[in-house]
């Protein structure tokens, strides 16, 4: 694989040639993009077709790491792994390789949901379109053999950004039954007839393809097998940051009143429940303090993106008092007091820490390095070591070699 160039795993990247400011005016949530004329080994540092095909021969996956589809159902894990016993325990969900490759001979599409988490290029512009969209990223890859259908006609919840990888697919776009689907309302099968498709696109190697969330979609291959990566952006709604607010309601003693005895088989308590309505939605109002709603619910955002992790390194000792520990660069942090806690920023994610750890925090922020053992305060040196290895595991100090 060409060497990972982690700069340039971002969104300016994904649309290359497309401007990102037309994209968002033109297309996000609104039109299919299409992008094509890049060359064929655009996404060689991403992820290519003999990575791939490496991945699912030689990596240790388990069920549901690796799943098997065709004609719009998947596979039972059991048609196509086993349990492999070790001593008196047991690997389970392991594939059993000789079952898969006849399935995907036979039509069947492979699947590798969530590679993002293992494979650390893909793990990487995942990490760096959270930190640009504060949308939650994740990277899908599918594989399906020449002369197949893949997935029967659905839409996605989420927007889909489609990479391919390698070989061709030929992918017929049909107009959403529902414009922009919220993630609770997925795809009904059911009594859905696909009219004319809006648009017949072929997919090459390095094209991309853009679908908002809802439009129907389905594909098939030609006498080429094709190989592409799915990244999803799961998107926070107004939807999200009412319910957001609607949480904050709970606050209020009233509302927290229980409905009428009987509310839900007696008609003549219809006007009684109108009327409490009405008066729960007039105590609502607008937000008492709306600049703390919106940093409660971005904060949990923040908390819950994807950081790029920590190559584990086998050469590590355990901290110690008389371990020197480095302080990262003051503009890279910042120490709050809010409401009794103690807040850390480091790094988009917000820790809080017991408020007792506060006047350590500061002492620690004013030096360059330190040995937990030298910190002052009135924490024994039980405390000030587990604060210290706290600090460090989640990379906000780094041990001196």
């Amino acid at each position: 694989m060409a060497p990972l160039n982690r700069k340039a795993l971002d969104l300016a990247w994904l649309l290359m040639p497309l401007d990102r400011e037309q994209f968002f005016s033109r297309n996000w949530e609104q039109q299919h993009l299409h992008l094509s004329d890049r060359p064929a080994s655009y996404y060689q540092q991403l992820l290519g077709a003999e990575a791939l095909e490496n991945i699912l021969n030689t990596a240790d996956l388990r069920y549901p790491a690796l799943q098997l589809a065709k004609d719009g159902h998947y596979f039972a894990p059991e048609s196509y792994t086993r349990d492999i016993k070790h001593g008196s325990e047991s690997f389970t969900g392991v594939p059993d390789l000789e079952r898969v490759a006849a399935e995907y001979r036979k039509g069947a599409t492979l699947s590798l949901p969530a590679l993002h988490r293992t494979w650390p290029a893909l793990g990487a512009l995942c990490a760096t379109l959270e930190s640009q969209l504060d949308h939650a990223v994740h990277a899908n890859a599918y594989l399906t053999p020449g002369n197949a259908s893949g997935f029967t006609p659905h839409y996605d919840v989420h927007e889909v950004f489609v990479l391919q990888i390698a070989g061709h697919k030929r992918w017929s776009l049909y107009e959403p039954p529902l414009h922009l689907p919220h993630r609770s309302q997925p795809f009904n099968p059911l009594g859905y007839q696909p009219g004319a498709p809006i648009a017949t696109l072929d997919l090459s190697p390095g094209d991309l393809l853009y679908l908002p969330r809802g439009y129907v979609h389905s594909t098939t291959t030609s006498e080429s097998f094709s190989a592409h990566v799915t990244v999803g952006v799961s998107v926070y709604t107004w939807v999200d940051l009412l319910r957001e607010y609607l949480q904050s309601a709970a606050e209020q003693p009233g509302l927290r009143r229980a409905l009428p005895p009987g509310f839900a088989h007696q008609p003549e308590l219809k006007a009684s429940l109108r009327h409490g309505l009405a008066a729960a939605l007039g105590n609502l109002g607008a937000p008492a303090d709306p600049d703390h709603l919106l940093e409660s619910f971005t904060r949990r955002v923040r908390a819950g993106q994807a950081r790029r992790p920590e190559r584990l390194r086998i050469d590590t000792r355990v901290i110690e008092l008389h371990t020197r520990l480095r302080v990262p660069a003051r503009s890279s942090y910042q120490i709050v007091l809010e409401d009794g806690r103690t807040l850390l920023q480091f790094q988009n994610i917000r820790y809080v820490l017991p408020t007792e750890v506060a006047p350590l925090l500061q002492a620690i922020a004013a030096r360059a390095s330190f040995t937990p053992i030298e910190l002052p305060g009135e924490l024994d040196e039980a405390a000030r070591l587990g604060v210290s290895r706290y600090l460090h595991e989640i990379g906000f100090l780094t041990a001196e070699r």
